[in-house]
């Protein structure tokens, strides 16, 4: 008798995905430790991405999915995954569609996740001087860019609209979706705290990678003026209203 409840992971998890050309949903997205990790830029992110990354070919590319893209996309990857030739009669193999939404809706409660956050203040020096994208610091002065910086992956190899880093965190009602929330700056604390939240199941190492040493991270300060402060928590406001940030 067939079984049509599938575990948590889907049909991406036996093997239906041969003959597709993709080996995963979206690096965001790891099953086989069942947790989804969304990379705001410019967080150090590399740092977990490169820990977490699968190999393989993605189903849609792309770093930066906010956590409403991830959670929509499990749906059609399992549906594609579980997609065959029949090979039996009566016609009992195929999945209902029931069961295939009922997988990713599973799948996505299911996943631990979780995401870091910047200081807004500080971030922006980071999109400004930053090493690759769209190079600015030696173009135009940091207050022109302050002035100009709307959206919160501007200057980003792979701009979005979103404003504000809850943008990629929450739905468009502004509800935290996400399990786990943290600071850069606490980044060893929270690897410590990720690895007990899952019960030892993903355990990160504190690395640190695609550093800009070009501006310290406790130096930022110093390119600001009154003007140029003021702009930075009128444009990020729900964000430092969120996670309570400071300058």
């Amino acid at each position: 008798k067939r079984d049509n409840h599938i575990p948590i992971g889907g049909p991406l998890h036996w093997g239906h995905s041969k003959g597709t050309g993709f080996t995963h949903v979206n690096e965001a997205l790891n099953l086989p430790h069942n947790c989804i990790f969304i990379a705001v830029p410019k967080t150090g992110s590399n740092s977990i991405r490169s820990q977490l990354r699968q190999k393989g070919k993605p189903m849609v590319p792309g770093p930066h999915l906010n956590i409403c893209q991830i959670r929509d996309l499990i749906y059609p990857a399992f549906l594609r995954a579980s997609l065959g030739k029949n090979r039996s009669f009566p016609s009992t193999l195929p999945l209902t569609d029931q069961v295939l939404r009922e997988a990713a809706d599973r799948t996505f409660t299911a996943a631990f996740k979780f995401a870091c956050v910047r200081n807004p203040w500080a971030r922006a020096v980071s999109l400004y001087a930053r090493r690759e994208g769209i190079l600015l610091q030696e173009h135009i002065p940091f207050e022109t860019f302050v002035e100009h910086h709307l959206f919160a992956s501007d200057t980003c190899v792979y701009p979005t609209l979103h404003k504000t880093q809850s943008e990629w965190l929450c739905d468009p009602n502004g509800n935290l979706l996400m399990d786990y929330v943290f600071k850069l700056e606490d980044f060893d604390r929270a690897i410590r705290d990720i690895a007990e939240m899952t019960e030892g199941r993903l355990v990160l190492e504190s690395v640190h990678e695609n550093r800009n040493v070009t501006y310290q991270s406790d130096a930022y300060r110093d390119l600001y003026t009154g003007h140029t402060r003021t702009l930075i928590s009128k444009h990020f406001e729900a964000d430092i209203d969120r996670f309570k940030f400071t300058f």
